[in-house]
């Protein structure tokens, strides 16, 4: 799996990328009225490396798996950011791939409050996405053509109840891992879409 390191951002370019959208998902999130989310927990890190899947229960992503408003549902690190309180480590985040290819994400340290598509709104339209042979996931700055993130993308194709304390994985949820310049894995997240 052959990746060009000029593919990828910087850790500083990621960090502010990642900082212009929690700032528009936050400014977003002020503006709408208050609607308490009882049904988001708060998403654990994951202390390992990632839920334990066997592959028969997961398939490669295609562009119609991603469509839709996602909760975060855990995510796991070994990659040591600069800024722990980078948004990718806040445990409430939410996602959204549209359907003519924009990706959006809001991220806080508190529950994010009323519908994903109120909260989107303000967020501004700056993200592509696509989905590529692989279940690679490719986001680029609207408009250029140079991936920003590629992500290795699976669904689950069955329930599957967690071991030794580990979150349950249900039929449609989103694995993803942050493919880093040299092919590792950066960072990586369970997704579940939020109800319609």
């Amino acid at each position: 799996m052959g990746v060009k390191g000029s593919l990828f951002l910087t850790e500083d370019r990621m960090a502010r990328w990642i900082w212009a959208l929690l700032i528009g998902g936050c400014v977003g999130a002020m503006s709408w009225s208050v609607v308490e989310a009882k049904d988001r927990p708060v998403a654990k890190s994951l202390t390992r490396s990632g839920p334990a899947v066997h592959e028969r229960a997961l398939r490669s992503c295609a562009g119609e798996d991603v469509v839709g408003n996602w909760n975060l549902v855990t995510f796991d690190s070994s990659y040591r950011y600069r800024n722990p309180q980078a948004p990718y480590l806040f445990p409430y985040q939410l996602f959204q791939y549209s359907s003519e290819r924009g990706a959006k994400s809001a991220h806080s340290r508190r529950p994010i409050l009323g519908s994903p598509d109120r909260v989107f709104e303000t967020v501004p339209p700056d993200m592509t996405y696509r989905v590529e042979q692989g279940g690679r996931v490719v986001l680029t700055v609207k408009g250029h053509g140079e991936a920003v993130e590629i992500w290795s993308c699976s669904v689950v194709t069955q329930d599957r109840e967690a071991r030794s304390g580990g979150t349950d994985l249900q039929r449609g949820d989103l694995l993803m891992t942050l493919i880093g310049r040299n092919g590792q894995a950066l960072f990586q997240r369970h997704l579940r879409k939020q109800a319609a």
